[in-house]
């Protein structure tokens, strides 16, 4: 920003006159420039401006420390929400008002002292109508930084019935990579990047489910498991990635950041299209949902943790500190944003509650408590929660600056699984997800908390089986699991199984039969073809993998034999 002298160059005399009376400096007669130049000598000789500081009322004194923990400059819309406005005064209205005297708003205040100054320049990304603080003023005053008033959010009581996710959203990804792992989700749909397949939207994980089965919660865990790369294609068939198993040993809290920051910098998740009293025409709506986010998240950081807070304060200490957290140019008319209940347009400032109160709101109560940050309560009756309390994980996670470095595989929990003469197993949920994820090949999944429960049966240990878990294989990943308390009737049951499976084979394969024996023959005689064809069955058929039949299809079209396709 410019300094003083440049500043003041910039004013009529009639306005020079009026703050030197502030500063008490007598002017020279002569040009305008020589009183600038006088004005801001004196300006910054030492104690000139201890001396002015003095005289500031305590709201002035606290926009100006705002304007310095800014960095010197902010954007004038922020202030004028907290501060007041400045008139823009003539010379003869000026001389009329006489506003250095008589200063109808806080920001007056500091105006026609000299303190502040206006003028159009990018701030953090905005571009428009700044307050800045010269930086001849600006470093004597960083002692008023410390002065800026602390995030006033009220205590609540303790509610009477509360809503913790903990956890949740990352087991339930788990469960998401497990069912993929199990079934054959087609890969085929819309643009990834932006909404999933639409078979994976069709997956149903219930009763499977830890957290809410909530339709934005589910699009929120399919939209995570593409921002985290978890899943892949393989001839069009869904399947967990090689990133999903290193991302399944990670420890518990650098999965939950992971989570969160795929979140927090998803530039296609935006609450705003969810909040379910609005309704918006996107002409003239222009929205950076990571800037929102980011911006209201640096409030929320400031609350206290482990808490309860009322949702009611939080708002007004966001609308006091951060108003413009969603529209950071400070645009309130252009947008085209209804009320679903009534249809009317919500515009200009007067709005803010309707609609980013509205926002701060639907983004508490569903992604961040969610992702575990916060906690909510509700007192008595109340349908909607009253009180939000940030958690130990949701504190660590707003703390956390950028993704964490990739950590080291987890080893097994703490505390071994134990498992059972019927076949029941039981492991905590702490650090164990890759193994809890290695159980789900060869166990059902039956409820979870803490302790997460499963129960092998032959059909759910033949799957296992038929997906390449041999038995044995099942009895050492069970003895390392238990630290090698396995009990013997378990074993007893795991061997018996073992040997009644395999003992007949079946396998999925396409039939090809040709017209003639001489177009087999050209078939057979074709490099690319012949490797894809299986067992001969006459003349004029034979088998072919399943997995291959796609491949033969295109080689044949490619030979001038274009097949028919029948059930």
């Amino acid at each position: 920003m410019r300094d003083l002298y440049r500043c003041l160059d910039e004013y009529p005399p009639e306005l020079l006159e009026a703050i030197s009376g502030v500063w008490q400096v007598r002017l020279p007669e002569g040009e305008p420039r020589e009183m600038a130049v006088h004005l801001a000598e004196a300006m910054v000789a030492p104690n000139a401006l201890e001396r002015t500081l003095q005289g500031l009322t305590p709201g002035a004194r606290s926009a100006l420390a705002e304007i310095v923990k800014e960095g010197g400059a902010a954007p004038g819309h922020r202030l004028f929400v907290k501060y007041g406005n400045i008139r823009r005064l003539g010379p003869a209205a000026m001389e009329r008002e006489q506003p250095w005297a008589h200063p109808e708003s806080i920001l007056e205040e500091l105006y026609y002292r000299g303190v502040i100054y206006r003028a159009y320049a990018a701030v953090a990304g905005y571009y428009g109508e700044v307050y800045f603080i010269p930086r001849d003023l600006l470093g004597p005053l960083q002692k008023l930084e410390s002065a800026v008033p602390a995030l006033d959010v009220h205590k609540a009581p303790a509610p009477t019935r509360i809503e913790h996710d903990g956890s949740a959203l990352a087991e339930d990804l788990l469960g998401f990579l497990v069912r993929i792992r199990q079934g054959r989700i087609s890969a085929s749909g819309p643009e990834r990047t932006r909404k999933g397949s639409s078979a994976l939207d069709e997956l149903d994980l219930a009763p499977r489910l830890v957290g809410e089965n909530h339709p934005e919660r589910l699009a929120l865990l399919r939209r995570l498991l593409w921002r985290l790369e978890l899943l892949q294609d393989q001839k069009s068939i869904l399947r967990p990635s090689p990133t999903a198993r290193k991302w399944l040993r990670l420890p518990d809290h650098h999965r939950a950041l992971s989570i969160y920051f795929a979140w927090r910098d998803d530039p296609h998740w935006d609450e705003l299209d969810r909040v379910p009293s609005l309704r918006f025409d996107d002409r003239g709506r222009q929205t950076n949902p990571i800037v929102a986010r980011s911006n209201l998240l640096q409030v929320l950081a400031k609350c206290p943790a482990g808490h309860w807070l009322l949702l009611s304060s939080f708002l007004e200490a966001l609308k006091h500190h951060r108003p413009d957290f969603l529209r950071p140019d400070g645009d309130y008319d252009s947008w085209h944003v209804r009320d679903v209940r009534s249809g009317e347009y919500l515009t200009g400032f007067a709005s803010w509650e309707r609609v980013e109160a509205a926002l701060a709101t639907h983004t508490i109560i569903s992604s961040l408590r969610w992702l575990g940050v916060v906690d909510l309560g509700y007192g008595g009756e109340n349908a909607e929660p009253t009180a939000f309390r940030i958690t130990d994980q949701g504190s660590a996670l707003l703390s956390a600056e950028s993704p964490a470095p990739q950590a080291e595989a987890t080893s097994s929990s703490s505390l071994p699984a134990t498992v059972g003469d019927d076949l029941t197993i039981t492991m905590s949920v702490t650090n164990s997800t890759y193994e809890r994820y290695q159980l789900e090949r060869f166990a059902e999944w039956e409820a979870q908390d803490s302790v997460a429960t499963y129960r092998m049966t032959a059909d759910s240990v033949w799957k296992g089986y038929n997906a390449g878990v041999k038995t044995a294989q099942i009895a050492g990943f069970l003895k390392r699991i238990t630290k090698d308390q396995v009990p013997p009737a378990v074993s007893r049951t795991l061997q018996a199984w073992g040997g009644r499976f395999g003992r007949a084979t079946l396998r999925k394969m396409v039939l090809l039969r040709t017209r003639d024996e001489p177009t087999m023959s050209q078939i057979r005689s074709h490099p690319k073809a012949r490797g894809l064809l299986g067992e001969t069955l006459s003349p004029t058929m034979c088998l072919v993998d399943e997995e291959n039949a796609e491949e033969l299809i295109e080689q044949l079209k490619d030979m001038g034999i274009w097949p028919l396709l029948s059930d």
